[in-house]
């Protein structure tokens, strides 16, 4: 039997990459795809992507075939949020903190 509170999300275990994922998620779709498409070359150029092969990276992003959560909607927001899921603890955070710092000047008063 699964505990629903013992249940974490991928972005769950850093609070700052909560806030990044959650604050994303609440965004209008423009938006969305404005910080996504902002912060894309900043991930894509530090390892470990940086060092795979672009195929192989595409491929890494695409895996998941359903479209079941929210961010599977825009392929720009969806292999954002892939590329962010399988960064590095460290790059996780990076990018997490300067897409909330992007996505507060975007809308202020969320």
């Amino acid at each position: 039997m699964t505990n629903e509170a013992s249940f974490k999300r991928w972005y769950d275990e850093d609070p700052v990459v909560a806030k990044c994922v959650n604050s994303l998620e609440n965004l209008q779709d423009s938006s969305k795809r404005q910080v996504a498409t902002f912060l894309m070359s900043e991930i894509i150029d530090k390892p470990p992507f940086n060092e795979m092969i672009p195929d192989n990276v595409f491929d890494l992003v695409t895996s998941e075939t359903r479209r079941r959560r929210w961010y599977d909607f825009d392929e720009v927001v969806r292999i954002f949020v892939e590329l962010l899921r399988n960064a590095t603890p460290e790059l996780k955070k990076e990018i997490a903190i300067k897409a909330v710092m992007f996505i507060e000047d975007l809308d202020p008063v969320s």
